[in-house]
């Protein structure tokens, strides 16, 4: 089991993997999907502190430490209407929708890069930020084709390279290009 509130984090590297999953509430009934994860950025390894769900009625923030995250699907910890009502506060950086197929400047090496994928890891009870994933193999795990592509690519001798650069190094272009919270 994958969870927001302290349990270990298996099989969830990137956002590819959980953005999209259906939403069930603590008694298993359908709410929606999850559509995206939220930090604020101000940290070298920022914590995942808000899930966005998309639901029938829109669109619902709940605190990352309300879910947990299964093989197949995201799960609340309890029912939905127990849940108080959230919102973003400003400054947000809402990790799909701000900063997947952006540039970014990697300021280690100062060449730029399109964000593919977002590398995540679980750390103190925490899903964390690592990195930006700005090579083909985030696009190819998007689409879900990284596993076979990569395994014709190491048949032929010719294995996909990995380009994450670290979270710590990303610049991000100007807020007011994104998206606000």
């Amino acid at each position: 089991m994958v969870s927001g509130g302290g349990r270990t984090l298996r099989g969830v590297p990137y956002l590819s993997d959980i953005q999209h999953r259906r939403v069930l509430d603590a008694g298993g009934d359908h709410l929606g999907h999850l559509r995206d994860l939220a930090v604020m950025p101000g940290e070298r390894i920022p914590a995942v502190q808000w899930a966005i769900l998309a639901t029938g009625d829109g669109e619902r923030v709940l605190r990352w430490s309300d879910l947990a995250i299964e093989p197949a699907h995201v799960r609340l910890r309890r029912r939905l209407e127990g849940l108080p009502p959230e919102a973003l506060p400003a400054g947000v950086l809402r990790l799909g929708r701000d900063l997947l197929d952006q540039d970014i400047v990697d300021a280690a090496t100062a060449t730029t890069g399109k964000v593919t994928d977002l590398q995540l890891e679980e750390s103190a009870g925490q899903l964390r930020l690592l990195g930006a994933d700005v090579g083909y193999r985030g696009l190819l795990r998007r689409i879900g084709i990284e596993g076979p592509v990569d395994g014709i690519a190491r048949l032929v001798g010719r294995p996909l390279p990995r380009r994450i650069v670290a979270w710590g190094d990303v610049r991000l272009p100007e807020r007011a290009e994104m998206g606000t919270a």
